[in-house]
């Protein structure tokens, strides 16, 4: 032990004497292992830490499954993968959930919740917003394990019908509607104008039973009458829209626990309208939630996992040639250690001990950075999640970012100290090798004493580094293409000046019984803010398309075709300038009281009608015929796309209480919401808008994911570059070290400075040229991968391959020209004296 303390104080006082290399050493390793700790901590945040509560492996979801299924109100929305592979079910009816909890074995706890379907209209600290929440049953808390950081949670004797209404609000709403006044306990929070007592927050790292768990606020689950009134779920037995989680008991059989289920489960299907054959129950482990969500982004985190590696195993082939090139300047030192006693294993170990500090050393830097960049990821995976949600039935169409916790947890711990042995012995291990084979006597000799062995490793290092470099060249350059191609695409509307926002009516606006006739009085508010052009409204808001039709035409289609449609007002199409082609638009005669009309897109006509004009010709939808009286150009509903059929109802035909406005002015549209939120407030004070934003703002929302790989690919083909110059260089003053001493008689023989140069030029170039060779068909096959994220390019533009082989070679020219340009002017007289 005390050898080995020995060693690491020399280790440590050898780098200090030589702050430039371990600066550089350090930087080059810290961007590799923190590159793969910042994606780590993403994956462990994601899929595989535990659920913030009380022995998270005691949870267990519950879920079923069984074939020719026939419930009322059963989509997709509520499916998901067990770990065993089969397909589950996981909600149920509130009433069977009362009897699972009540004759259930095997469970110290059963408990239920259920995500209000749409946001709910509150008002906190006098503050008119939209917020999320979850009603849960009277001992969610308690069987969950989650704690809560001020007041008390929900109780059994808050899940009355008779009980006083309570609402327990997460860390992020406390702080966003009353900046953390502990005081807040008490207050009143006004959810669909029923009033709510505030009786508990809970803490910071809180986390729900599902994925990225969006709740603004918990209530009991006996609250559900008073805020969404004429459905009461807790009494019907066909209404399955409740999730339910166990406490395994201690010692008992989770086979036993699902058999028991099982038979009440039985039970309930013969006595209710469901029918199914052969239903089964199924326990899903709890521990890290149920992952419907992340489940979709683990492909993603893994190809990042792959990039960032590819970086590592760049730096660690740098540091490998700039350790070489050190070892050749220490080979004499080395050698009188030999030459004193010093056995092979000893040597071996001082230069691996110098390696494995260099490599925590980085490690710690690492840490920081990704203390530094893990709020940006955490936001991107946020964001990404969001957009994966139109699919669940408890996430409304305005969509909160999900909270993500990446924080620096012993998991994450484990893997930087893990990446940091590796790195140790990958970049480290041949130059301990080769230390622990010095020859004394020669390695004493004054010319051989500063001589090394060829360096065919660190040659090979160079070319591999740069076959991985030009892999993320190219995927940078051609996703960067395909961002700037998605912006330029044409989505076949006007995104300039256009201001857009929601309205949702729910219980916002007691008495609005005519919502049609509602929205139209807020349309002509805002029409007469000046600047204001035309103003219309839709559901759903561009871009994309939220709802979707079964549309048939008699006569010419003999199944229904799926399409996206939408509900319009009329001056729509102008305000977001779609042409009227034929036909006309919709106008104040279009009521429920006149005949169903509809409207059609070229790509509907071509689909549907073969190119014939179908003004006046009717079509089916979900038993509703509908009279076609225009025909209106295409847009698309994903910019990546082509343009697709859809159709348009009239919203005045059938009113819908959530609605995006579009304001189109000749005023800059963000400069419009003071006036705008004013014509609002006129008619409906407590109404808020929703994801007020600019068109131009919500259509670069779409390409999200692309811009983020683009941005990322981007710097890691930066950090490739960087991390290529710096070994390029690193070989390359080796090379010029090891033979000054035959520099020096060539020069003393005649040869001038360019013919010094350019061999050493010439050979980094070769090095990097064979690199790209081989690197080029890997890239291709690579690309294939990914090929989904680009737009308007191909992975074998030829361009952008030769763009990416032409900035690799002005690297390496500029990493080899300082050694080469050193190399030339080396004095023969000053060479040639210690040969």
């Amino acid at each position: 032990m005390a050898a080995l303390l020995n060693d690491i104080k020399y280790a440590l006082r050898q780098l200090c004497k030589s702050p430039g290399f371990t600066v550089v050493t350090v930087l080059s390793l810290a961007i590799g292992i923190g590159a793969n700790t910042a994606i780590f901590s993403a994956i462990n945040g994601v899929l595989l830490k535990s659920l913030p509560v009380r022995d998270p492996q005691e949870l267990r979801f519950l879920g079923w499954t069984g074939s020719d299924v026939s419930i009322g109100g059963l989509t997709s929305d509520s499916m998901g993968r067990s770990e065993s592979g089969q397909w589950f079910r996981s909600i149920f009816p509130y009433p069977l959930y009362q009897d699972f909890a009540k004759n259930a074995k095997g469970f110290s706890d059963l408990f239920a919740f259920s995500y209000l379907e749409e946001g709910m209209t509150v008002r906190a600290h006098g503050v008119a917003a939209v917020a999320h929440g979850l009603m849960v049953s009277g001992n969610f808390f308690n069987a969950y394990g989650a704690r809560v950081l001020i007041g008390q949670p929900i109780t059994p004797q808050d899940d009355r019908a008779d009980a006083d209404p309570i609402a327990v609000i997460t860390y992020r709403f406390w702080r966003k509607y009353y900046t953390c006044d502990p005081n807040v306990l008490g207050q009143t929070l006004m959810i669909n104008h029923v009033p709510f007592t505030i009786a508990g927050v809970l803490p910071k790292r809180h986390r729900g039973p599902l994925s990225g768990d969006p709740s603004d606020f918990y209530v009991p689950i006996a609250t559900q009458p008073l805020l969404t009134p004429g459905d009461d779920m807790l009494a019907q037995s066909n209404d399955w829209c409740v999730r339910i989680m166990g406490r395994l008991a201690p010692g008992a059989s989770e086979a036993r626990a699902a058999t028991s289920l099982e038979v009440l489960f039985k039970g309930f299907l013969s006595t209710s309208d469901a029918r199914m054959d052969q239903p089964t129950i199924l326990l899903q482990e709890g521990r890290r939630g149920l992952g419907m969500v992340y489940s979709r982004v683990a492909p993603v985190l893994v190809v990042l996992q792959v990039l960032v590696g590819l970086i590592l195993l760049i730096a660690c082939a740098n540091v490998a040639s700039l350790v070489l090139a050190r070892g050749a300047a220490r080979q004499h030192e080395m050698s009188v250690r030999a030459a004193i006693g010093a056995g092979r294993w000893r040597l071996i170990r001082l230069s691996l001990v110098e390696s494995l500090i260099l490599s925590l050393a980085a490690g710690a830097v690492a840490l920081a950075m990704n203390r530094a960049i893990g709020g940006a990821i955490a936001e991107f995976l946020a964001r990404s999640l969001a957009r994966t949600q139109s699919h669940l039935s408890y996430m409304s169409e305005e969509r909160p970012a999900m909270q993500l916790h990446l924080g620096t947890d012993g998991m994450v711990l484990a893997f930087v100290l893990a990446v940091a042995l590796l790195t140790t012995f990958l970049f480290g291990l041949v130059p301990a090798l080769r230390a622990g084979r010095v020859d004394p006597s020669e390695g004493l000799k004054d010319s051989s004493g500063r001589l090394a062995p060829r360096l065919r490793l660190g040659k090979a290092l160079i070319a591999v580094q740069a076959g991985l470099s030009i892999l993320l060249v190219i995927s940078a350059g051609l996703l960067t293409q395909s961002v700037a191609n998605l912006h330029k695409a044409d989505p076949g509307y006007e995104t300039e000046n256009c201001l857009t926002f929601s309205l949702h009516l729910l219980n916002s606006t007691p008495g609005a019984d005519d919502t049609g006739e509602f929205f139209d009085r807020v349309r002509t508010s805002i029409a007469g803010i000046p600047g204001v052009r035309s103003v219309a409204l839709s559901t759903p808001g561009l871009p994309g398309a939220g709802w979707y039709a079964d549309v048939s035409v008699p006569g010419h289609t003999e199944e229904a075709v799926t399409m996206p449609m939408y509900y319009i007002c009329d001056g729509w199409l102008d305000t977001i300038g779609v042409m009227l082609l034929s036909g006309r638009d919709f106008n104040h005669t279009d009521t429920h009281r006149s005949p169903p009309v509809a409207i059609v897109n070229e790509a509907f006509v071509r689909e549907c009608f073969a190119g014939e004009n179908p003004v006046g010709r009717l079509v089916t939808e979900d038993e509703d015929t509908y009279h076609i009286i225009g025909i209106c150009g295409n847009h698309k509903t994903d910019v990546r796309g082509r343009a697709r059929p859809i159709i348009y109802f009239c919203h005045m035909q059938s009113p819908h209480d959530h609605v995006t406005f579009n304001v189109r002015s000749v005023l800059p549209p963000l400069s419009l919401i003071p006036a705008v939120r004013k014509a609002v407030a006129l008619h409906s004070p407590d109404l808020p808008l929703e994801g007020l934003a600019t068109q131009e703002q919500l259509l670069a929302k779409t390409i999200v994911m692309e811009r983020f790989f683009a941005l990322l690919c981007g710097s890691l083909a930066l950090l490739a570059l960087l991390l290529s110059c710096i070994g390029i260089f690193g070989l390359t003053a080796y090379n010029v070290t090891r033979r000054t001493g035959e520099i020096g008689i060539r020069m003393a023989l005649g040869a001038r400075p360019r013919e010094v140069a350019w061999p050493i030029l010439r050979g980094a170039l070769v090095l990097t040229g064979i690199g790209v060779a081989a690197g080029i068909p890997l890239t291709l096959a690579a690309t294939q991968v990914i090929r989904g994220l680009f737009f308007g390019i191909t992975p074998h533009d030829p361009l952008t391959i030769i763009g990416a082989g032409a900035v690799l070679l002005g690297v390496t020219v500029l990493a080899a020209w300082i050694p080469a340009r050193r190399a030339a002017r080396i004095d023969p007289m000053e060479a040639l004296r210690y040969e």
